[in-house]
């Protein structure tokens, strides 16, 4: 059943008036009029079949009882301290009337009453980077951009956010992370060149929806996501490994890795037990990307038994050099037998084409 939260009436500059509300999923019949356009995660999300560990709420704008426009923001819901704020979206029609800004501060004014310290979210629109500017976002990493909860400063949220507090624990990582592993990857440190190669990410990207990817690989048998999480529930290092999407190289998995300065101590852990796990799914060939620049990154591979297999010259490009891409692996025992077999994959030939 559909949770409303709030509901109110904001008068527009044309005279008509809004008609605010704030809904969490399962949004039932209104969820066909949703615009949500991660397309792997939209039917579970609007069923609410991923609220377990995520608060996923729509603040939802309609004039005369027509749907006018909307947005949501997502929270873990164990500590609701970080967000990401997506799909802000007008119906042509009525658009140039202040929808946005008043489902904006709507969602921030919701947000800050759950105790939210930080939201992020990502345009390329001038005008909509004009709205967030003028209600209190500031430039961050790349196209991205993030609002600061009063009283915590914007200036030293990331220095105190990942700082040290305590030992870290090893967990999986679930679709309420999301919020988390982009705050995470959107900031400036470490200063590697790669952050995370599979899905292209690099030191002046920000970092979303690509963990929908990850995210829904690990779902789906493909792969998995391991975090370090600190006492605080914050999450301060973050390791991927997903299958190579083909019949013939699924015995290979691709890995990459970041994690804050005050918990780099504890990569190598994170690193070595993604590698065991990977190894008892069916890899047996763990490989990563890097760039010859990522000294550091280097170092924590080479702690767990990586050794470079592979040199690309000049594969990449930063400013006026060139660096070569690296890539580093670790094997393990052969199976006898592959993990799925070919007509999982696409391309396959089906049974009822088979020749006669």
């Amino acid at each position: 059943m559909t949770v409303e939260h709030r509901r109110s009436i904001h008068p527009l500059k044309d005279g008509s008036q809004l008609h605010v509300r704030v809904l969490e999923p399962p949004l039932g019949e209104i969820a066909d009029q949703i615009e949500y356009w991660w397309r792997d995660v939209r039917a579970p999300l609007l069923a609410g079949e991923l609220a377990e560990t995520s608060i996923d709420r729509f603040v939802i704008g309609e004039i005369d009882g027509v749907y006018a426009g909307s947005l949501m923001y997502c929270t873990p819901r164990d500590t609701r301290d970080l967000a990401l704020l997506e799909m802000v979206w007008t119906h042509p029609d009525y658009r140039r009337r202040g929808i946005a800004s008043v489902l904006l501060r709507h969602a921030l004014a919701d947000f800050r009453d759950m105790g939210g310290m930080a939201i992020s979210l990502c345009t390329t629109n001038p005008a909509a980077y004009a709205m967030y500017r003028q209600e209190g976002f500031r430039p961050l990493i790349g196209d991205g951009l993030r609002y600061v909860a009063p009283p915590h400063d914007p200036g030293t949220f990331d220095r105190e956010y990942f700082a040290d507090h305590g030992p870290a624990r090893i967990r999986p990582g679930t679709w309420g992370d999301i919020a988390r592993v982009s705050t995470l990857y959107n900031q400036p440190q470490p200063d590697w060149l790669i952050k995370d190669y599979p899905r292209r990410v690099f030191r002046d990207m920000r970092y979303e929806s690509h963990y929908v990817r990850v995210w829904k690989a690990v779902r789906d048998g493909r792969g998995l996501a391991l975090v370090l999480e600190n006492p605080l529930r914050r999450v301060v290092g973050i390791v991927s490994l997903l299958e190579v999407d083909s019949f013939y190289e699924q015995h290979v998995a691709t890995l990459d890795f970041w994690c804050c300065a005050a918990y780099r101590h504890q990569m190598p852990e994170l690193l070595a037990t993604a590698v065991q796990q990977a190894n008892a799914q069916g890899a047996e060939i763990v490989q990563a990307y890097l760039a010859d620049c990522d000294l550091e990154k280097q170092h924590l591979l080479q702690a767990i038994g990586f050794t470079e297999s592979a040199r690309l010259r000049n594969r990449l490009r930063a400013e006026d050099r060139r660096h070569d891409l690296l890539i580093y692996d670790v094997h393990s025992s052969p199976r006898d037998h592959p993990r799925h077999s070919l007509n999982e994959y696409y391309g396959a030939r089906q049974p009822f084409q088979r020749p006669d």
